[in-house]
C-alpha cells in the first residue's frame, strides 16, 4: 500500500489547523450594537463555550475592564481568557464601559452606563444567543473601576446578578475621590454627596443585607494596592451585617500582572456558583 507523501501529510494538518482556527473564530467574536441611552455605537467582545450549540441556555459572565481601558482589554493574549474559558460551560462579555464608574452621572448626561448595562446590553445579550435569563444564570466581574461596578451593580440589582467578583476593586469611592475621573462622573464630593454614597459598594452593603435573593461574592486585593483599605472597610461591613463572602488578600500591586493572576480563580468562581446550561426547550 502506497504511503502518503509529505505534501499529503501537510495538506492534512494545514486542513486541520485551518478548522481549529475556523472554530475558535467562531467562539471568538466582535461586535458593535446601537445604544439609544448613549446615543451612539458601543463595542464588545463575546466568548462562546467550546460546545456552544443553540439547543442549550448558557450562564453569562460580564467581565468588566479598569478605567482608560476597553472592551479588549482582558483578551490580551498574555491573560489567556480564551484559553481559560474553553474549560467552561458559559458565555463570557466583555463590554466597553469607558471610564464611566458604571454610573448613570448626573452632571453627564451622555454618561449613563448603569442603564445602558442593565436596560440595553443585558436584554440585549439574552435575545441575541441561548443565555439563562435569570439571577441565577448572570454574573459579574472585573478589576479596579469594572471590580467596583460589578459589586455596586450587584447590590443595586440583586435579582439580576446572582454572582459577584471584584479583583483590586475601589469598593468605597469616598475614601479616594481624586483618581481616575470620578468626578467627571459624580462632581465634588462636597456637593454631591449622597450620589458618592450611592455609588460606593460599602455604603451599598444594607442592600444586600435586605435582598430577597442574596449573591455569592468574592473579592480580593493586593497587599501593597492603594485600595486596600477599601477592600478591607468592605469585607469588616459585610462581616458586621452577616453576609456570606469570600475575602482574599495576595501579594501584589495595583497593576496588570496581579490581575491576570486572579483571572482563574474568578472564571472558576463564576463556574461554580453559576447555574449550569441547559437543554432549551424553545420551538
Amino acid at each position: 500500500m502506497r504511503k502518503p507523501g509529505l505534501i499529503s501529510i501537510f495538506l492534512l494538518l494545514l486542513l486541520i489547523a485551518s478548522s481549529i482556527l475556523a472554530l475558535a473564530t467562531e467562539r471568538y467574536i466582535v461586535i458593535s450594537h446601537q445604544s439609544e441611552i448613549l446615543g451612539k455605537k458601543k463595542k464588545l467582545a463575546i466568548i462562546l463555550p467550546a460546545d456552544y450549540t443553540p439547543e442549550k441556555r448558557y450562564p453569562v459572565l460580564y467581565l468588566l475592564h479598569g478605567a482608560g481601558g476597553d472592551y479588549l482589554n482582558w483578551h490580551k493574549e498574555d491573560a489567556k481568557l480564551y484559553e481559560l474559558s474553553r474549560k467552561y460551560e458559559m458565555i463570557i462579555v466583555t463590554p466597553d464601559v469607558e471610564t464611566s464608574w458604571l454610573a448613570d452621572s448626573q452632571i453627564k448626561p451622555k454618561s449613563q452606563y448603569e442603564s445602558y448595562i442593565i436596560k440595553e446590553l443585558i436584554p440585549f445579550i439574552d435575545t441575541e444567543y441561548p443565555t439563562i435569563p435569570t439571577y441565577r444564570g448572570r454574573g459579574i466581574a472585573g478589576l479596579s473601576m469594572g471590580g467596583h461596578g460589578a459589586m455596586v451593580l450587584v447590590s443595586k440589582y440583586p435579582d439580576i446578578f446572582g454572582v459577584a467578583s471584584s479583583m483590586s476593586g475601589v469598593l468605597d469611592i469616598r475614601m479616594i475621590p481624586d483618581t481616575a475621573g470620578k468626578k467627571t462622573i459624580f462632581g465634588d464630593p462636597l456637593d454631591y454627596p449622597e450620589v458618592w454614597n450611592n455609588n460606593s459598594a460599602v455604603y451599598l452593603a444594607d442592600n444586600l443585607k435586605k435582598a430577597r435573593r442574596r449573591p455569592r461574592l468574592m473579592f480580593d486585593v493586593g497587599l501593597s494596592d492603594y485600595v486596600y483599605d477599601a477592600n478591607l472597610k468592605y469585607h469588616t461591613t459585610l462581616k458586621k451585617l452577616n453576609i456570606d463572602h469570600i475575602f482574599k488578600v495576595y501579594p501584589g500591586n495595583h497593576n496588570w500582572d496581579y490581575w491576570k493572576a486572579r483571572l482563574p480563580e474568578h472564571l472558576e468562581f463564576h463556574a461554580q456558583n453559576l447555574k449550569k446550561p441547559e437543554i432549551s426547550f424553545d420551538e
